[in-house]
């Protein structure tokens, strides 16, 4: 796979250039509670060949005033696209009946029926879409993209150094494999396999990694801190958040902690394929049971955008804990954000 990357001002200059008459794109993006969903589909509003499916993340348990933001950035977006194409499509994150996981084949289905239209790219943003819905609509959208005469693939992701919202997930407390990033875990083949654990820390994560590390029982752990950040101390405030995790439950040795840009996808996709490949062929010559590299995301969109870069590239499984709902000390929505993202990032997928 090749990934052909604009990056900042980039970005709007790639659209203006590649978006031309003879071509018909999708838009795929998320409306969410955070404004910064707003950003890539403002800046392809201008575009006459672009379609938008929005998928909006229904989740039980919600606080209102994210509720509202949301409902708030629902009528920006309808002005902005009030001369396009614009379809919601509900994704049901858990099934009403019995509590399952259901959001990352909500989420395909709802891409396939969408591209039945003869669409010349698909645009995915992933800036605010959660990673059940995110990550099975890229691998989706990428595997079709080998086919002839299909769409290119194509992600976006914008951040911001501080965000607007105040917000904290609440966790299904069940650790899985995302739709479509299994592999062949949980066969017979893997229950030998040497297992090295990549997970990305973020703050109040702990609870959940720990579980995922409980459930994965991997023999190795190397843990991505964020590093460069914009926030210099945050690797130290994390791994002080972690100590106890490493030393007591993880095992962690701390030259084995991976350092990875927090605001460069790229930086974290060939990171974690670097050290994928090395373990691999080191591996491969002296042991006859296999090795498997697992990831986990968590914290930061831009960083799991890597993390999903190099799972595509590697065909890495990929286990996290879904949100099942989102709660707020916010009294009130705050204005909408004036001043543009600090990090933009657009990847094409080349096969």
């Amino acid at each position: 796979m090749k990934h052909i990357v604009s990056q900042g001002g980039d970005c709007a200059q790639f659209f203006s250039d590649y978006i031309t008459a003879d071509r018909k794109v999708l838009c795929i993006a998320t409306l969410g509670f955070n404004d910064i969903c707003l950003n890539f589909p403002q800046a392809l509003a201008g575009f006459p060949q672009v379609d938008f499916l929005l998928l909006v993340e229904d989740r039980p348990e919600v606080s209102e005033v994210l509720r509202a933001a949301a409902a708030r950035n629902q009528e920006v977006l309808l002005k902005a696209l009030a001369h396009r194409k614009v379809v919601f499509e509900k994704i049901e994150i858990v099934a009403s009946d019995d509590t399952a996981n259901v959001a990352g084949r909500r989420a395909a289905q709802a891409c396939k029926k969408a591209l039945q239209e003869n669409y010349t790219d698909v645009f995915i943003d992933a800036s605010s879409m959660s990673r059940g819905v995110c990550f099975p609509v890229v691998k989706y959208v990428f595997e079709q993209s080998k086919k002839p005469g299909h769409p290119s693939a194509h992600v976006m992701t914008a951040g911001r150094n501080r965000s607007t919202i105040k917000a904290q997930s609440t966790s299904s407390d069940s650790p899985q494999f995302v739709h479509g990033f299994q592999g062949v875990m949980d066969t017979h083949q893997m229950d030998k396999a040497i297992k090295l654990w990549i997970p990305q820390l973020s703050e109040n994560a702990g609870t959940s990694l720990s579980r995922i590390q409980s459930k994965l029982a991997p023999d190795e752990t190397c843990p991505i801190l964020p590093f460069p950040s914009w926030d210099p101390r945050r690797s130290d405030k994390l791994l002080k958040e972690f100590q106890g995790p490493f030393l007591d439950d993880w095992n962690v040795n701390l030259l084995d902690v991976i350092y990875a840009h927090e605001s460069n996808p790229m930086d974290v996709c060939t990171t974690i394929m670097r050290i994928h490949r090395s373990r691999t062929d080191a591996l491969s010559a002296s042991c006859t049971v296999p090795s498997v590299t697992v990831l986990s995301p968590s914290g930061s969109r831009i960083g799991s955008v890597g993390m999903l870069l190099a799972a595509l590239e590697q065909d890495l499984p990929i286990m996290y804990e879904e949100s099942i709902g989102y709660h707020s000390p916010m009294s009130s929505i705050p204005e909408l954000s004036q001043d543009p993202p600090e990090h933009l990032w657009h990847i094409w997928l080349r096969p």
